[in-house]
């Protein structure tokens, strides 16, 4: 039987994952990062390889996800944990959450779902999702701020002006020299803008992916007694939430509203 060398797998394996997406291309299938480096010491590659591949991976595609304008202006990542999230686990992430971004939020519990979204009055939006579905928890985040580049941008209208202003006035330079001046003037802002934005952006993301990581590990720890009975008393409470039928309940709300409406007019009838 033949030997591949670490060279070989390392085609192999893209190969086989590139050949996996194209036959395959709704499929959902995803390694962790623990996952991956379970493989990587299987097949005698250094788990520390593992983390450092991916992280340069990250960093070059976020790279070049950058525009024109310095963006992206939006995020969206997202983790698979084992076991199922109890209401105990969701309230800590509630609390790490509203710490990172500053804001109460506002929360939403549909059965195995449950989701923090930002304020409707907020310039960003930000939402985190965590779904329970067969033994496993999914947390997914996205956030899109297209209001993020405008306070570094507001500067480059400002300075065009008061460069065409000096150039035109205080220097008397002529037409040429004085549009080439607030061309420059107003090009070095734009650039200078860019730079601090992208950088603002690569921080932020930064410390989104720190967020997703401590929500992993709240996720992951094993839950108490106590929050495996909550859990399971807010299932039964929702499963007979959703056995019971709202429309009896409203049809028995009005005839209780006509026997009462029948009675006050008998008694009115009778005075």
């Amino acid at each position: 039987m033949k030997l591949y060398n670490n060279k070989e797998i390392g085609a192999i394996l893209k190969l086989a994952a590139e050949n996996s997406s194209v036959d395959e291309p709704n499929s959902q299938v995803g390694l962790s990062i623990d996952e991956l480096s379970q493989l990587a010491s299987e097949v005698g590659i250094d788990p520390k390889q593992i983390t450092r591949a991916a992280s340069e991976i990250e960093i070059n595609s976020l790279r070049n996800e950058h525009n024109f304008w310095g963006g992206p202006f939006s995020y969206k990542n997202q983790i698979m944990v084992e076991g199922e999230l109890t209401v105990g686990q969701w309230e800590e992430m509630l609390f790490l959450i509203r710490h990172y971004f500053k804001s109460k939020g506002k929360v939403t519990t549909r059965g195995s779902t449950f989701e923090w979204a930002s304020s409707w009055d907020t310039s960003n939006s930000a939402q985190v999702t965590a779904r329970k579905n067969s033994g496993k928890t999914n947390i997914s985040m996205n956030w899109h701020g297209p209001l993020t580049a405008l306070p570094f941008y507001i500067p480059v209208p400002i300075v065009g002006i008061a460069s065409l202003l000096l150039a035109s006035g205080f220097l008397e330079l002529s037409s040429i020299p004085g549009i080439a001046l607030t061309l420059l003037a107003t090009g070095l802002t734009f650039f200078a803008g860019r730079w601090k934005l992208k950088k603002h952006l690569n921080t932020l993301f930064k410390k989104f992916r720190h967020m997703l990581t401590e929500l992993e590990i709240i996720a992951s720890r094993q839950p108490s007694q106590s929050e495996i009975e909550l859990n399971q008393k807010e299932r039964k409470r929702f499963q007979q939430k959703n056995e019971d039928h709202p429309l009896k309940n409203i049809l028995i709300e009005d005839d209780q509203t006509e026997e009462d409406v029948g009675k006050k007019n008998q008694k009115r009838s009778i005075t």
